[in-house]
């Protein structure tokens, strides 16, 4: 039986630049999305809150993850808190910027979660809901022009959530999971498939709280039984038809896994219902 162990981290005042704007909803998101976890019957479910959610805590609990799961049990990993960015100081970035999470104690880059990653085995799912200003994983054109507007922005891939890395055009996925644009042409190194889905696109700040409670209002408390795919599609109108100034985003991390996005959402290797004429939104 497939192992299911989440992870919901809250931050409502971290230490450092966003210490002065303290936000209001980032903890409670982090219970709420761990009620989530429990109504689709994960087996370990761990909630790191305020001062409680140190770099050192994050990293026991995603190390202690990728000890214990193997091929295919999956890993929810949901963070609410204030995002940022810093200036890319190992110049592994296209655009010149890391992302970050805020945590109580210090900022927590990309590459670094990249690196956990790569702790995981084959076949673990992975899947990340950040809340979070910056979180997305659109960047700029190859030459280095501003970024585009988020409904023509070109797609790349992003190492962890960082490196900027070119797609390959994948006409299965299309089929498979019209949600995701197409499959990471590298793995770089991560052997666990992961999505990422994200409250805003890398240049766009988040409305504290709005995507929590629009994805809670799709889960309805267990009762919705479609795919990532269809979850983020709801999520995004529901979020855009709120304001234009941020739009959730949706990638595929990792091992290519055509089947991932389909699955029940949080219900590990359970197939969602098909839908018939269901519109794509990108």
């Amino acid at each position: 039986m497939s192992r299911a162990v989440s992870i919901h981290i809250g931050v409502n005042r971290p230490r450092g630049r966003h210490a002065g704007r303290p936000l209001q909803y980032a903890e409670s998101s982090a219970w709420r999305m761990a009620e989530l976890a429990s109504q689709a019957g994960f087996g370990s479910i761990l909630v790191l809150r305020g001062r409680e959610a140190t770099a050192q805590a994050l990293h026991e609990a995603l190390a202690g993850a990728a000890q214990t799961l193997s091929g295919g049990d999956l890993l929810l990993l949901s963070f609410s808190g204030h995002g940022s960015q810093v200036h890319d100081c190992s110049r592994d970035e296209g655009f010149g910027w890391d992302e970050t999470w805020c945590l109580a104690d210090e900022e927590v880059l990309d590459d670094k979660m990249a690196g956990y990653w790569r702790l995981f085995d084959a076949g673990v799912r992975i899947v990340v809901v950040s809340e979070s200003c910056y979180g997305g994983g659109m960047g700029r054109d190859d030459d280095g022009a501003p970024p585009a507007t988020p409904r023509h922005r070109p797609p790349v891939m992003r190492d962890g959530w960082g490196t900027a890395r070119g797609f390959r055009a994948e006409p299965e996925m299309e089929a498979a999971a019209p949600c995701i644009a197409s499959a990471p042409a590298d793995d770089l190194g991560i052997r666990a498939s992961l999505l990422l889905i994200s409250a805003s696109s890398e240049d766009q700040v988040a409305r504290d709280g709005l995507f929590t409670r629009y994805l809670l209002d799709v889960w309805n408390d267990g009762t919705f039984r479609g795919s990532y795919c269809d979850l983020y599609r709801r999520v995004r109108k529901h979020v855009m038809d709120e304001t234009c100034s941020q739009e959730p985003q949706i990638l595929m991390l990792g091992a290519p896994d055509l089947a991932f996005p389909m699955e029940r959402a949080f219900r590990p290797g359970e197939r969602a219902p098909a839908t018939r004429g269901a519109p794509v939104y990108r």
